[in-house]
């Protein structure tokens, strides 16, 4: 008997789905066990990708969104010190990418709070907390978002809207994804 490709197309996504729900419930039973009480699978279907990703790459994303969250005031530092720090932070791909962007796809500065750096050191503190705020207002208010919040660093939701913080999450993630890629272009 064979499977119609309408049936193998679903068996994929479910295949999919379970993968994502799995590597999420992973995720929080090694770092968060105690959030593992409240939710279910069900919830855990809800939960986006990056739930489910290690320390490493979860840094990595909330420096990302945090990059391009506070890319208005990167673009005016002119001092090295600050820019070695997001250098090292983002790596110089991304930096040059956000440095890069043209004025119609960087968000205005005063969509959302955010910390005004100073100093070298307060780069990648800044970011992360700026990227971890993004990321969890893209979550709906609910247990989903309390269990990622001890994912990743000591952050409250931003006060922007859903939607935009969905935006901004999935546009860092295109950016990492397109700098990643074997043949990515130079940025200039």
């Amino acid at each position: 008997m064979s499977t119609s490709p309408a049936t193998c197309a679903i068996l994929a996504r479910a295949s999919v789905r379970r993968r994502r729900r799995a590597a999420v419930a992973e995720q929080l039973i090694a770092r968060a066990p105690h959030a593992v009480d409240t939710l279910d699978w069900d919830a855990l279907n809800g939960a986006p990708e990056w739930m489910g990703w290690g320390p490493e790459p979860l840094d990595a994303l909330q420096l990302q969104v945090g990059a391009l969250m506070l890319a208005p005031e990167l673009r005016l530092w002119i001092d090295a010190p600050r820019l070695a720090a997001a250098m090292r932070a983002l790596g110089a791909p991304m930096l040059r990418a956000l440095l890069a962007l043209p004025d119609s796809e960087v968000l205005p500065r005063d969509v959302a709070p955010a910390p005004h750096i100073e100093r070298a050191e307060q780069v990648a503190p800044a970011l992360r907390a700026c990227g971890a705020a993004v990321l969890l207002a893209a979550l709906a208010a609910g247990e989903l978002r309390q269990a990622a919040t001890l994912l990743l660093t000591p952050a409250r939701p931003s006060s922007m809207a859903s939607a935009l913080a969905r935006s901004l999450v999935a546009r860092a993630t295109h950016l990492a994804a397109q700098l990643a890629a074997p043949n990515a272009q130079e940025v200039a």
